[in-house]
């Protein structure tokens, strides 16, 4: 073996073992931060006790995860959505537990907001439930990890309500500062929006657009305003859009991972107004 041959194995050898300190370390950190992420999916039966007040508009608000956890996303988008409730008067509830997906309870709602749910979350009844909501008329708003690859399993979920399935977000870096684009200015949920704005968040991408599924397309990114690294989708990057489903009403957005874009102006408009239109308060 020549001298250049060994050289170039040592190297190869030594990067060998950087990444596999890399990895482990990597691992090992996650299993503390997300413990769920490394454990068999938790699946909820008994109903939580929800007390309503008599409003006339009334949200459910569901953060449960049983993949990648957003600690900081979750609790800021949470108080956001309680003082949306608040100065709109609303009734709002929030709870992590799926057993809430039963016909008697579930029925107490116009709007369901899923704040970065991860993983398998429902049963199969409950999944059932759930689907009856949204194709009687029940709304439906999907923050950020509500569309994540997590729930590729559930095919009414995936290719029903968000219609597109996620393929990566960039990893270097992985936050980043990018311009959005208002595409839909006529459409409730995007009233008063600013034709351009810029915002810094995770910025997921899809196999495909949903342009082509029936979907409208209220918000693209500039893939030139940011680097998508491996995982580009080009000139037609959606990141929000609707749909009507039988007689409900879904609006999908993939920003919201920072807990700081929740104090964003445009973004509080987006899913206020979001809100307001799948409940058909329009």
């Amino acid at each position: 073996m020549s001298t250049t041959v060994k050289r170039i194995a040592l190297v190869l050898i030594v990067l060998l073992i950087v990444l596999a300190v890399f990895v482990g370390n990597f691992i090992a950190r996650h299993k503390k931060e997300q413990p769920q992420m490394f454990a068999d999916p938790v699946f909820d039966t008994q109903a939580p006790v929800i007390t309503l007040p008599e409003k006339a508009f009334k949200v459910l608000v569901f953060s449960k995860t049983n993949g990648f956890r957003h600690h900081e996303a979750i609790p800021a988008a949470n108080q956001l959505l309680q003082r949306f409730a608040t100065e709109s008067d609303w009734a709002v509830a929030f709870t992590e537990n799926a057993a809430v997906f039963n016909r008697q309870q579930l029925s107490q709602f116009d709007v369901v907001v899923w704040n970065n749910v991860t993983g398998p979350a429902l049963t199969n009844d409950q999944q059932l439930v759930f689907q009856q909501f949204v194709e009687t008329g029940g709304g439906f708003v999907g923050i950020h990890a509500a569309g994540d690859g997590s729930h590729a399993t559930w095919e009414w979920y995936a290719n029903e309500v968000i219609r597109s399935h996620f393929t990566m977000h960039p990893m270097w870096p992985q936050l980043q500062t990018a311009t959005l684009m208002t595409e839909r200015v006529d459409h409730p949920a995007m009233k008063d929006m600013p034709r351009q704005w810029s915002m810094k968040d995770e910025w997921y991408s899809f196999e495909a657009s949903v342009r082509g599924s029936g979907s409208k397309v209220l918000l693209t990114i500039d893939e030139a305003s940011y680097d998508p690294n491996l995982w580009p989708m080009g000139e037609d990057h959606p990141l929000v859009w609707s749909h009507t489903l039988q007689q409900g009403r879904v609006v999908y957005s993939a920003l919201g991972h920072r807990a700081e874009v929740y104090q964003n102006v445009h973004h509080q408009r987006l899913l206020l107004q979001a809100i307001r239109w799948v409940g058909q308060q329009d």
